[in-house]
């Protein structure tokens, strides 16, 4: 066992001793992660050095750990070598549970486009300040991807949010990403299928727009032009008339 290991192990734990001594142990493990004390691979040690330090029983400590893995705190190894140990990053798993957390909570449509738009403003901001070679390659496929399927409402409309989501991850700020990631669970589903002919074009020609002010690095003008843009799909979201798609309301 390496040094740093090793000190990660012996963690000094305090002893627990009250009602729900698990949730007890979850919190210390908690803390210790949120003040540094531990990075993404550390060792706390197998259940049998864990029910020591803690001076509880094991079936304790599992207890604990199953919380802690289920938080996407800790993930548990078996065999020589393994125990707890403090997990990997993994945003996906967040985004997951903050959509869900959404749902349970009943935020409302306008509190998540409120949301969105603040996402999307300064994902589209900071995607024309540091968008790579890269990130530009992917959106111009994209957008030949779009119009490919624009005489096809759902594959339109999943092209366009493709392309959002490229934009917020051209940002490169992982916060924002992990985000936008759960706001899609909430937002997209409802959005299928509205992506006529007339409002796909208009999006289609948004989308051009954005591509070309992120490519221009004019983070001004593409933070101003996306949140116009979502204030439009707002407009569609709350009022859903044929007239207004007519108008030119977009979907995506």
């Amino acid at each position: 066992m390496g040094n740093t290991e090793l000190k990660k192990t012996n963690q000094s734990w305090a002893p627990v001793r009250a009602n729900s001594v698990a949730n007890q142990i979850v919190m210390q493990v908690r803390e210790a992660l949120f003040s540094g004390k531990f990075q993404p691979g550390d060792s706390l040690g197998s259940e049998k050095d864990l029910a020591a330090q803690f001076d509880v029983s094991r079936i304790t400590v599992r207890d604990a750990l199953r919380t802690l893995e289920t938080m996407g705190i800790v993930e548990i190894r078996v065999g020589a070598g393994g125990g707890a140990r403090i997990a990997e990053s993994n945003l996906d798993y967040f985004s997951d549970a903050l959509a869900v957390q959404f749902i349970l909570a009943g935020v409302t449509k306008s509190e998540i486009l409120d949301m969105q738009v603040a996402i999307e403003g300064t994902g589209a901001e900071l995607a024309a300040l540091h968008r790579s070679s890269e990130n530009l390659e992917e959106l111009a496929e994209l957008l030949d991807d779009a119009e490919t399927v624009i005489d096809s409402p759902a594959e339109f409309t999943e092209a366009g949010q493709r392309f959002h989501l490229a934009v917020v991850e051209a940002s490169g700020n992982r916060a924002l990403i992990a985000q936008f990631r759960a706001l899609r669970y909430v937002v997209w589903p409802q959005n299928a299928q509205r992506a006529k002919r007339e409002i796909a074009e208009n999006a289609q020609k948004i989308h051009h727009q954005l591509y070309n002010l992120i490519k221009a690095q004019n983070g001004n003008a593409a933070r101003k032009l996306m949140i116009d843009h979502l204030f439009s799909i707002r407009a569609v979201s709350f009022s859903g008339t044929a007239e207004d798609a007519a108008n030119g309301m977009i979907c995506c």
